[in-house]
């Protein structure tokens, strides 16, 4: 079900299809020689990992990473299923059979209060809902091991997401690139997979259906712009009035009646338009610097949707060289501010008003985004 408001906003295309998950950069990486992901997969395991003389790719900071990994990793790779990768190629299928009666509802608005109020109990940085449209699904999944294609096996019926957005560790995150800085990825997803499966069954022991689902079966930033959690930036990551683009996103598709929420528009598009900085601050130049374009720079990207697209190919590669994730981008926006200060609150209306070069030349003034040396976060010199 479409709302019209990511049609009219990006500028979607009749010819528009769903993206096959097969072209994910990920994915390409098992079955595309041109991809070659040499050692980064490797390094995951400790008994893998190289250290190098740059200062956070140490033992300590390599066994910080991968121990933010565990959960998420162990819950990937042992359903009992090998071909399944449960959170990024398949949902999560660890939920206990609900009740054979259903839950008396009283209305969509109170349903959607109460599922609110436990996601937030749950670990939930950020929820909103969105009625399921059904060109962000993928358009079947990738089955690693086989190399090959296989039906979407979401159930029918469901008709909403619950998407939930976990914050990452905002003075870790100034440490990026670095192996110590990559743990703010490997511990939001292992706090998601907690909070998206106790939320799933929730629903499920309400007497309704609900599928926990991180990168897998659906693209989540559509749903989460959908569903209200914040805007599409050039960065091509979701920005949020909470905690800029320094969030990892998950959903639950349902068939639990709910009430949707509306996007939200605070001036990150005009913003991005004057701001560069993650352009500017990538190594490899993989973020656009022009305007956003309908036409992606390779496979593992939409076509036929206007918008600010990152080459996936060029920052998987940089990934792979440096032996751990990036997110520069994420450092260096000047949306990736602590919101419990006033100070950066402020700074975030100016960023919505046409007073938003001020905020710009405010955040180059006091260098926010610079750099945290990884010794500065463990504390030692």
């Amino acid at each position: 079900m479409s709302t019209g408001y990511l049609d009219k906003t990006f500028k979607i295309k009749p010819e528009f299809e769903k993206f096959d998950q097969e072209y994910d950069i990920f994915n390409r990486s098992v079955w595309d020689e041109k991809i070659n992901p040499k050692n980064f997969y490797l390094s995951y395991d400790i008994t893998n990992y190289v250290p190098k003389k740059s200062e956070g790719f140490d033992h300590w900071d390599y066994a910080l990473r991968n121990a933010s990994w565990h959960l998420a990793d162990y819950f990937a790779d042992h359903q009992g299923d090998a071909n399944r990768v449960e959170g990024f190629t398949d949902f999560f299928s660890i939920q206990l059979d609900g009740p054979k009666s259903k839950v008396k509802l009283t209305s969509a608005e109170e349903t959607t209060i109460k599922v609110k109020r436990a996601a937030k109990m749950l670990g939930a940085g950020l929820v909103g809902v969105c009625a399921l449209d059904d060109r962000w699904l993928y358009a079947s999944r990738y089955d690693r091991k086989n190399k090959k294609s296989r039906p979407l096996d979401l159930p029918k019926g469901m008709k909403y997401a619950i998407v939930i957005a976990t914050p990452m560790d905002y003075e870790l995150a100034k440490t990026v690139p670095s192996a110590t800085g990559g743990a703010i990825t490997g511990v939001a997803y292992s706090t998601s997979l907690s909070s998206l499966n106790a939320l799933a069954q929730f629903i499920t022991n309400l007497g309704y259906q609900a599928h926990a689902s991180m990168n897998d079966t659906g693209l989540t930033i559509p749903m989460a712009i959908e569903a209200g959690l914040g805007e599409y930036g050039r960065n091509g990551l979701l920005i949020t009035k909470e905690f800029g683009p320094r969030i990892r996103i998950g959903k639950i598709f349902t068939d639990l009646p709910l009430m949707p929420d509306k996007p939200i528009n605070f001036g990150v598009k005009e913003f991005c338009e004057i701001c560069r900085k993650c352009a500017d601050s990538c190594p490899v130049k993989a973020i656009p610097q022009g305007e956003p374009q309908s036409e992606p720079p390779n496979m593992s990207s939409f076509k036929h949707i206007t918008k600010w697209t990152v080459n996936a190919e060029k920052c998987f590669k940089f990934w792979v060289n440096m032996n751990t994730d990036c997110a520069i981008c994420i450092r260096v926006c000047p949306y990736n501010k602590d919101y419990t200060k006033w100070w950066n609150r402020m700074s975030l209306w100016l960023a919505g008003t046409p007073l938003r070069r001020l905020m710009l030349r405010l955040d180059d003034f006091l260098k926010f985004g610079a750099r945290l040396k990884p010794k500065a976060w463990w504390g030692v010199r």
